[in-house]
């Protein structure tokens, strides 16, 4: 639909730069995309390796003292059922 027969040259020249723009706005969604996924990836998978860092301390306090690891994870568990019970 591109129409120019060459009596607005200005117009002509416009939409040049309207495509220009709009070829390069495209290019920066699909970098701005491509920057997002990654950034979202090692950002996971800074997560997963504190995490990971959390179970291994918490493996540590369990294997160091099982007796109160008992009586701990019993007393949460306890309380837990008080709060969650049905009241009738």
């Amino acid at each position: 639909m591109n129409k120019s027969n060459g009596l607005n040259p200005e117009m002509d020249e416009l939409k040049e730069d309207l495509a220009s723009l709009r070829k390069h706005v495209s290019d920066m969604m699909d970098a701005m995309k491509t920057n997002g996924a990654e950034s979202a990836r090692e950002k996971l998978d800074s997560f997963k390796s504190y995490g990971r860092k959390g179970i291994d301390q918490i493996e540590g306090q369990v294997k160091e003292h099982p007796g109160s690891s008992i009586a701990i994870a019993f007393a949460v568990g306890f309380l837990a059922s008080l709060l969650l019970r049905r009241r009738s």
